[in-house]
Parts: structure tokens; sequence; C-alpha cells
């Protein structure tokens, strides 16, 4: 009865904390997710690593990975059944080892292991997003996007500066736990017994506990009332800074921009798709102008032009899809404004082979149109798997297999582009580079003020897909204090201000565009994130590396001292 009540128990703390992780993120039930959730993303998760044994702890780990991460990116299955099963594993190897050392942390260190623990997961979300397979996709940070007072802080310290505020109430709340039960539950080893024969007293040993207790309480109530100071001071400035922008908005120069969205469907191919999907955006482009005197940029989503533009102006066999390009350079020269497009491009290497790039084309009419000779940057954080993979000479066979399952392999760009139209300087990183803070705050540090971002999220078939998309994007224009532009082919098309909020937005999965005004940054001054990075992760890995290795030296000089 005592087994089945146990792991009735570890069931239920399983499925309440793969429910908070799959809920405090943007789901089907609530679109923007239940943002405070996040401050107990990890509670229920110490509650079953403490009643699991370090013999089958691992296991949970690896069924909350493989739900939690399966719940929330759902979405997958819509690209390839097999990229959601490759994500399930993945995390439910990952999860396998975070659970492990959450319960050696928790068994090895006394007062401070909840403390020990936060830092830990801090450490591990920030992991998690480098290499070849980083995914910034369920970091608990992220939960807040809504919360503009809160993220202004991640200016200084990143994303993963705010994850601890975040992570730390669910370390804290468990750890108030332990020792509040702790100290009711006093065990009188052999070392008591041995001094009560010494004539101890026992109300001088439950003195004493009492004492140590005090003690205790006394470091939780500190630890409390930093992660307090640290949060009020957190709101306080974000207010501060919202409003003073407020105050100074009319100090800015403006340039007006459309961002266009026609809701295309990539598994669609052919020269009649491909000429639809221009005829729509030249439409939706037409319209803009015809209801605006004026239009300084106008954007089009990642791949939006299908046809390489260089390669079919210059010749190429297809004949017809050499006219579509033409036309569509003639209209572009037509227009007053500058435009960006997601296209790609065709290189010939040093071994003559083409190399070919997911790029944006940034094309000013009069000037660099007719011949197309237009400024390009090229994508150069590819999606793993689908877009690179630098394994095809070690695993050839492998390779051959995903450029056989609707993959499309790209050579990656070199260069972190600034380009500067109109007085603006803006870079423009495609689809899910948004998602990575280094990669934005590179461009930043070369000059970008404005990010346009460039995405196609339409394979997802799921507004939840694009509104996580969303929910992380706006953390790169607070960290940066640059506004951005996101033109997509069928959701989440916005105007995101330098403080992250949404300004405007189009619906999903329709033909539309946004327009709105993007300030010019006269006066800028880059930020401590765009000039150190993401410190505060790396800061976690280190400390919680020491905190380890100290632990393990001071564990074998015991040993050693025994002998």
């Amino acid at each position: 009865m005592k087994n089945f009540l146990s792991v009735f128990q570890k069931l239920l703390l399983f499925i309440i904390s793969v429910l908070i992780f799959f809920l405090a993120h943007p789901n089907p039930v609530f679109a923007d997710g239940l943002g405070f959730l996040g401050y107990f993303i990890y509670l229920p998760v110490f509650f079953l690593v403490d009643k699991s044994s370090l013999k089958n702890v691992f296991l949970w780990g690896g069924f909350f990975g493989t739900f939690s991460y399966g719940l929330f990116a759902f979405w997958l299955k819509n690209f390839h059944p097999l990229t959601l099963y490759i994500i399930c594993i993945v995390y439910f190897l990952i999860f396998a080892f975070v659970f492990f050392m959450l319960k050696v942390i928790q068994k090895s260190f006394h007062t401070y292991f909840w403390l020990i623990s936060c830092i830990f997961l801090c450490a591990f979300e920030y992991l998690k997003t480098l290499g070849f397979c980083g995914f910034s996709y369920g970091v608990s940070a992220y939960t807040q996007w809504k919360n503009l007072y809160l993220i202004q802080i991640c200016q200084f310290v990143g994303v993963f500066g705010l994850n601890f505020l975040i992570i730390f109430p669910s370390s804290f709340i468990f750890g108030v736990y332990k020792n509040h039960k702790n100290r009711n539950k006093i065990v009188f080893d052999k070392q008591i017994n041995k001094r009560q024969k010494k004539n101890f007293h026992i109300n001088d040993f439950l003195e004493n506990e009492k004492i140590k207790n005090r003690l205790k309480w006394k470091k939780y109530y500190v630890c409390a009332l930093v992660w307090l100071f640290l949060m009020c001071i957190s709101y306080g400035f974000g207010l501060y800074t919202i409003q003073n922008h407020k105050k100074n908005c009319d100090n800015h120069d403006y340039v007006n921009v459309v961002a266009v969205q026609n809701n295309e469907d990539p598994w669609k191919n052919g020269l009649i798709e491909y000429s639809k999907n221009i005829r729509n955006l030249k439409n939706l482009t037409e319209e803009t102008f015809d209801f605006y005197n004026q239009i300084d940029f106008v954007i089009w989503p990642e791949t939006a032009v299908v046809p390489p533009i260089l390669t079919y102006y210059q010749g190429g066999k297809d004949k017809k899809r050499q006219e579509v390009i033409k036309s569509l350079l003639v209209f572009i020269d037509e227009k007053d404004a500058v435009f960006v497009i997601g296209n790609s491009y065709e290189q010939r290497n040093s071994i003559g082979n083409q190399d070919r790039y997911n790029s944006v084309f940034v094309f000013e009419p009069q000037k660099n149109v007719i011949p197309p000779e237009p400024e390009i940057y090229s994508k150069i954080h590819l999606v793993p798997f689908t877009e690179y993979f630098p394994f095809k000479e070690k695993f050839p066979k492998f390779y051959k297999k995903l450029l056989n399952g609707d993959t499309q392999m790209w050579e990656k760009g070199k260069e972190y582009k600034v380009f500067c139209n109109k007085n603006l300087y803006f870079s423009t990183p495609i689809c899910f580079e948004d998602t990575f803070g280094d990669d934005c705050r590179k461009f930043v540090k070369n000059g970008a003020r404005c990010f346009f971002n460039l995405s196609n999220d339409a394979w997802s078939k799921s507004d939840v897909c694009q509104t996580q998309h969303l929910s992380i994007a706006v953390f790169r224009s607070v960290e940066n204090k640059v506004p951005s532009v996101r033109s997509t082919s069928s959701g989440q098309t916005c105007i995101i201000n330098e403080y992250g909020k949404v300004i405007a937005q189009a619906p999903s999965f329709c033909e539309s565009y946004v327009i709105g005004e993007v300030p010019i940054l006269h006066d800028f001054k880059i930020s401590v994130y765009s000039r150190f990075g993401d410190f505060a992760g790396k800061i976690e890995v280190i400390s919680i590396l020491l905190i380890l290795i100290i632990k393990l030296i001071s564990v074998i000089i015991k040993k050693v001292t025994k002998r």
C-alpha cells in the first residue's frame, strides 16, 4: 500500500510539473501563457526529485523532459513527426541528467542545497541554448514576455540574469519546506547516545537545536529579502524607463515601415505557386501605397521570393521564372521605398561548386534594382538538421536522408551585416536567429539601431508556435534597446518598440500587413547587455562548476584524512 501511495504521489507531482511548464508558456489554452506560473515552474520538480531515490530519479527526469517539451513543441510534428520524436528523445536524456544532478545536490549540500539547485538550473537553461543543437524555447524567463516593467532589467543582465529571479521562488519555497520538515524531525544518532552517557542533558541539546534553527531561518529571511529587493529594483527601474520613454517620444525622427504578411503555404512548390505568392506580395504592397502618402521601408518575409533573383535575372534555363523576376524588379524600381526581401543567394565557391545561402536582399529604387545589385545579408545561425548539418562527411547516409526529407540545406553566412538607408541603421536576423540574444547583440555592436526580422513559421500551421517565437523575440528589443519589425509569412507580423511592447500586429493566417513608425535613434547609448552579452549565464555556469568542484575536493580530502 505504501509503495502504491508513493508511486501515485510521484505521478501526481509529475503531471503537475509538466502542466505548469506547458501552461506558463504560450499554449493552445492560454494564448499568451500564464506568466505567473513561471515563478513556480520548478517547484513540483523539486518535490518529485525529493521523493525519488537516486536509482530511479533519472527516469522521472526523462519522462518530464519528454512530456513537457513534447507538449510544449507539439507543432514540430507539422514539419515532420520525426522532428518531434528527436526532441522528445533528446530532452529525455537531458532531463534524466538534470534530475540526477538535482538529487546529488540535494544529498550533498545541506543548508543551501536549494540555492545551489537554483544556480544549477539557471546554468542549465543557459547551456541548452548553445552549440549546434541550441534551443532557446522553454527558458523560464520567457514566460514574462508580457511583464514589461520587470523585463527592462534585461538591458543589463540579459534574459539569463532575469532567469535567476524567476527560478528562485521555486527553489526557495522548497527550501523553506525542507527546513521546516527537518526542524520537526530530531534524530538521536549514536553520537547523541554517547553524549547522554556522559551526563549530557537533553534540554541542552534541544536548546542548541533551536539556536541552530533560528540561524537557519535567518539565512532564509536574508535570501528572501535580497530577492524582494532585486524584484523591487527591477520593477522600479522598468517603471522609470517606460515613463521616461513616453516623455521623450517627440524627440525622435521616424521612418514609416510596412511589414507584409502574404499567408504563404511553404509546402506548395512550383512556378505557379511562386508566381501567385509574388503577385500577392505586390498587391498587398500596392494597397499600402494607395492608402498612405509616405512609406520608407517595405519588408517581405523570409524566402518570400523563392526563385533566386540574381541567378534568374542573369539568365538561367527557365525563361518563365526569369520573366517573373524581371517583372518583380520593375515593380520595386517604380516605388519610392527601400525593399527588404527574403530570397536565396547563390555563389560559386573556390572549388567550383555552387553555394546557396538563405539571404536578405535590400533594394533601393533607382539605385541598385535594375540591374539587381542588392546589399545582402546571409543567415548565420542556421536551423540544425533542416538547414545545416556540419557532420555530412562523417555521416553521409544520415545526411542523404535529411536531404530527402523536405529539408533545404544552406551555407552559413559570415558577416553580421548592418544596412543604412534613409538614415536608419538596421540589421535583418532571419527567422529563429532572433531567439538567440548573443547573435542579435552582435548586430547592435556593429552599429544596428533596429531589427527587421524576416520569418516563415507557416510550416507549423500553429498560432502557438508563432506566439512562442514572438514571446522570445520581444526580449531582443529590450536587451539591446532597439525597436523590431517582424515580417512573417503567416503570423505575428508586428512592430515592437525598444521596450518590448508590441504596438501593432496583424492577425494570423491571413493576407495582411502592418504599418507603423520606427524611431531613428540618434542619441543611442549601447546597453550593458549589447556590450558584454550573456555574462550572467556564464557566471551561473562558472559558479555551479566551482561549487561542485570544491565539494568534490572536500569529499576526497575527508576520505583521505579518515584513512
